[in-house]
């Protein structure tokens, strides 16, 4: 989608067939239409639920791609495991992406098993819930300025943008992205694989043991270091629960074009 005001994203994509009532009903696929940066007038909506509304149509499609992105990572990554455990020949560029793969999710002893463990998807309605109250449903400066929709920290000064607040004797930035569709897919990504997210990525595989659906409350019991809120956990619940987001979890995109 073009950079424009946030009306008329809005209906853009609601020409487009998204409907947030009929999402939430069900049966109803997205729109492959993907914003690439939060407008800037968010904030002048009056109406919050209006200004929700707008945040989860511009963000959903968004999630939806990244996790897609994922997930068919993770079924090659179980085909070509399957093909190793049964001695099958391998191809170099098949081994070679294996390695690409491992080094971006911080593997470093080639662990198989641990590496299927991470390449996995978030649930939407906490990845929804997350980006809302990082970006304060997208009026944030950082999500204008860098498309920082998660509030993710960088120690790079040259990779982010220095909070007005921050103390003098600290030096972390937030970190910017050049577009909405890298931010979404460095967020899943950092709770793939950084180690303070390692409750979280348990609570994922007993669900897959139990064969259960992925579930956003349940996996929000893992981000207890997300943020320094000590009742982070209950805000993040409290997004999903007041706003009906688990509605959105088993929402998919349309298929491609042929």
């Amino acid at each position: 989608l073009p950079q424009a005001g946030a009306i008329t994203v809005d209906r853009m994509l609601s020409a487009a067939g998204l409907l947030i009532d009929e999402l939430r009903e069900g049966g109803v696929l997205v729109p492959r239409l993907f914003a690439a940066a939060m407008p800037s007038d968010m904030a002048d909506i009056g109406q919050v639920a209006e200004k929700k509304r707008i945040f989860i149509k511009l963000m959903l499609p968004l999630v939806l791609d990244a996790n897609e992105r994922i997930l068919a990572d993770r079924a090659q990554l179980i085909y070509l495991r399957t093909l190793i455990e049964l001695e099958q020949e391998i191809a170099p560029e098949d081994l070679a992406w294996i390695d690409d793969l491992a080094a971006l999710y911080y593997i470093e002893d080639g662990d198989l098993d641990e590496l299927v463990r991470r390449v996995d998807a978030i649930p939407t309605s906490l990845a929804l819930a997350q980006s809302a109250l990082e970006s304060g449903w997208g009026t944030s400066r950082f999500a204008h300025e860098g498309n920082a929709v998660f509030g993710q920290l960088s120690w790079d000064a040259d990779e982010g943008i220095v909070p007005e607040d921050r103390p003098d004797d600290q030096s972390h930035v937030v970190k910017a992205f050049d577009g909405l569709k890298d931010s979404v897919f460095a967020y899943l990504v950092n709770l793939n694989r950084h180690p303070a997210y390692e409750h979280l990525r348990q609570l994922r595989v007993s669900l897959r043991a139990q064969d259960k659906p992925l579930d956003g409350w349940t996996l929000a019991a893992g981000l207890d270091d997300y943020a320094e809120e000590p009742e982070y956990v209950d805000l993040v619940r409290s997004v999903i629960r007041q706003n009906k987001l688990t509605d959105f979890d088993n929402a998919r995109l349309a298929d491609l074009a042929i």
